[in-house]
């Protein structure tokens, strides 16, 4: 600033010396000489002038200069940190009697100003610097601008121009300064009182902007009086609409006031108290509007690094508090933000709608996944651009967590930005009764994002978790789970399918509520069940629930799914298709003659039969696996005989069920007609065909013994052929439905 105004004082100091010496009808070249002294004694800077200078003094007085340069010998070098092509100024003669001088113009063309390092550009107050050890007087901090306002006092000015001017700034963080560039001002003095209008337009670190304003009784302003302020700029490059500025400012004792400002922006604003002092601006108590939210606080900007401290805001309704800085001496800012919550709404901050909560599903055949798990994954393109703006260390405490229909309390989150590559954790949260561990990891430094999470959950209530995350309501007990998955993409899609990992779930002490899974595999003894079965009233009890889980390219793969629960024992193997949102099991489900659940033992005797488990998730399709059967019919029957001991106390089976498979063994061998006969039989609660042998039993006597030995082979052969029958006819029965 003091630099501005000196500059202003020489231009007075010379139109004076030439008003004054010209007359004399010296030579230029002395002309020059007594001016380039006259300039140096009052300012303090050395003028040069290398090129021609033309003079007139009528009808006004009118100065031509060419390649022209300023340097400050105080500072103990004759570097030039100023230069300009042309300089020209005019002064009209009248009123020079009277004291009164009007300049008609001043104008630089093609100006390069270098503005010096922070204690190198404070120019001379006025006359020679003072001597070492020179006191300053009380309020001298502004003697050197009051000295200016006081020559300025009887000057006015028509028109200040700068053409095509260029203003480096000050190098920062070991980087060379800035550049303004086509620098064009127009600006204008009319009266000591009067205001300082002006209008310029330039483009700064590639970026065009334009503005224009006044500054009230701008020579009172020079003394240290307020004066009102009015600036409007406008910058497509940095802002969406144009700003304008309005408040009292004041400059005294080498500070710069704006008190009670506003600035408007759009639907952004701006308001409180700025102050710059020794290259530091501070702006207090101010409040800020962004649309809908709200920021207030103190800020402090120095050496490239701004403050806030302390910050108060309200961003779309979720209220947080703390304290940020920024250092922008790089193209990249480093951030460093310490912030909490009472609530943190992840889904309100960021914009995104939340998912509609389950409507249920837990009653009604084929319902049951909720819309979450009907729905396809988005390929809508995820911005990870933000990533890649900001560098820094984050650390966000809050009370409770909301992420979709997701409620986690409380929660500490501690995040590093650097390069586009984010690493957060949440430790020791809580979440629906349990504790757990989360750390998320994304590098968006290379063309493909990728992702990695690593999850450890403990003891949380199942049901209202999975029904908050998934929208699955078919689940209840205490759930323990563990996973660390990677996966790349910039789609939701494209991420789900490229997942590899593991995973591991276990659920103990619940139910699978609206299932019944004893009655469902009796049903199956009628076809193809579709989709989930049973009444909201039903469930199916457990002790334990769960599986390993390797994933790899989306295809999630598990070889010991188990359950254990009364009456039902299940093991099995199989695939989740992520990506399609399908499923593909073979599970062994089987009854067993006991009442045991919470507790039971996993390797209790019982009747099953193989099951497959195919399609949607959220409305597979059930069915046996008769091939699985008919593979293996000795090992069926051998669990028939171990459940036969205690059928009597299944629930709906009075030990009568038991004779289904009464012809199941002949003369020491299965008969598999029989097998399947009484499996089907007991499942869907008929009893099996008599067989073509207990029709045919006749005494031995009444048979020819000639032909005894061929009718053998005859039923033999029959009842091969009866097997194969029953079983393709019980296969067209089972699949029907598909």
């Amino acid at each position: 600033m003091r630099l501005i105004f000196s500059i202003l004082t020489a231009i007075v100091v010379l139109i004076a010396a030439v008003v004054f010496i010209g007359p004399m009808f010296i030579s230029t070249e002395e002309l020059r000489n007594q001016l380039f002294a006259q300039v140096e004694a009052n300012t303090g800077y050395r003028l040069r002038v290398s090129g021609p200078v033309d003079i007139t003094f009528f009808p006004s007085l009118d100065l031509v200069a060419q390649d022209v340069g300023v340097a400050q010998p105080a500072t103990g070098s004759d570097a030039e940190f100023a230069t300009a092509k042309k300089l020209k100024f005019g002064l009209m003669l009248r009123g020079l009697l009277d004291g009164k001088m009007r300049v008609t113009e001043v104008t630089l063309v093609d100006p390069v100003i270098a503005v010096p390092q922070t204690g190198t550009a404070s120019a001379p107050s006025g006359g020679a610097a003072p001597d070492a050890g020179q006191g300053t007087a009380a309020g001298g901090g502004n003697s050197g601008t009051a000295g200016i306002a006081e020559k300025l006092r009887n000057l006015t000015l028509d028109k200040l121009v700068i053409e095509n001017g260029t203003v480096i700034l000050p190098a920062s963080g070991g980087e060379p300064g800035k550049r303004v560039e086509k620098l064009n001002l127009d600006a204008s003095l009319p009266g000591y009182d009067a205001p300082l209008s002006f209008e310029t337009s330039a483009i700064f670190d590639g970026k065009a902007m334009e503005a224009n304003g006044s500054i009230g009784t701008f020579g009172q302003f020079l003394e240290g009086a307020s004066a009102p302020v009015r600036i409007t700029a406008s910058a497509p490059g940095m802002l969406d609409a144009p700003v304008s500025v309005s408040g009292t400012a004041s400059y005294k004792n080498d500070t710069v006031t704006l008190t009670q400002f506003s600035a408007k922006s759009g639907d952004k604003t701006l308001s409180g108290t700025a102050v710059y002092k020794d290259d530091t601006a501070t702006l207090s108590q101010f409040t800020a509007t962004m649309g809908r939210d709200t920021f207030a606080g103190n800020a402090v900007y120095k050496d490239n690094i701004v403050t806030i401290n302390p910050l108060r805001a309200n961003v779309r309704g979720t209220v947080l508090a703390g304290q940020v800085s920024a250092n922008l001496a790089n193209k990249v800012p480093y951030v460093v933000a310490a912030l909490a919550a009472k609530t943190l709404d992840v889904n309100a901050l960021t914009g995104t709608a939340k998912s509609k909560p389950s409507n249920g599903g837990a009653g009604g055949g084929s319902s049951g996944g909720g819309k979450k798990a009907n729905a396809g994954w988005s390929n809508d393109k995820i911005d990870f651009s933000p990533l890649k703006a900001v560098d820094g260390k984050f650390s966000i405490s809050a009370e409770q967590l909301i992420y979709d229909q997701i409620k986690i309390a409380p929660v500490t989150l501690q995040a590093t930005l650097n390069g586009g590559k984010l690493n957060a954790t949440l430790s020791k949260f809580k979440l629906y009764e349990g504790a757990g561990d989360v750390a998320i990891a994304v590098d968006a430094s290379g063309k493909t994002p990728a992702q990695r999470v690593k999850l450890s959950l403990a003891k949380f209530d199942a049901y209202p978790f999975l029904r908050d995350a998934v929208g699955f309501e078919r689940l209840q007990g205490r759930g323990t789970m563990s996973m660390d998955l990677s996966g790349y993409g910039a789609s939701q899609r494209a991420i789900v399918s490229a997942l590899s990992g593991n995973a591991n779930l276990e659920f103990a002490n619940g139910a699978i509520r609206g299932v019944n899974i004893a009655k469902m595999i009796r049903s199956l003894g009628t076809g193809v069940v579709e989709g989930w079965q049973g009444s909201e009233a039903e469930k199916t009890d457990f002790a334990s629930l769960g599986a390993t889980f390797k994933v790899a390219k989306g295809q999630a793969t598990t070889k010991d799914l188990h359950l254990v629960g009364p009456l039902v024992r299940m093991n099995g193997a199989g695939t989740v298709d992520l990506p399609g949102k399908t499923l593909k099991f073979r599970v062994d489900p089987q009854l067993v003659a006991s009442l045991e659940g919470q507790g039971g033992k996993k390797d209790m005797a019982g009747l099953g039969v193989p099951v497959m488990i195919v399609g949607p998730w959220s409305h597979p399709k059930f069915y046996p696996d008769i091939k699985g059967i008919l593979e293996n019919p000795a090992e069926a029957y051998q669990r028939y005989k171990e459940f036969g001991k205690g059928v009597k106390n299944l629930p709906g089976l009075d030990g009568t069920g038991a004779g289904a498979l009464s012809n199941a063994i002949k003369d020491g061998k299965i008969d598999k007609d029989a097998l399947i006969g009484g499996i089907g039989g007991l499942l869907g609660g008929t009893q099996a065909a008599p067989t073509p042998e207990t029709d045919a039993a006749a005494p031995p006597d009444a048979q020819p013994k000639s032909k005894k030995s061929n009718k053998k082979k005859s039923a033999k052969k029959k009842k091969n052929i009866d097997a194969e029958d029953a079983a393709k006819q019980i296969l067209d029965n089972f699949l029907s439905g598909q």
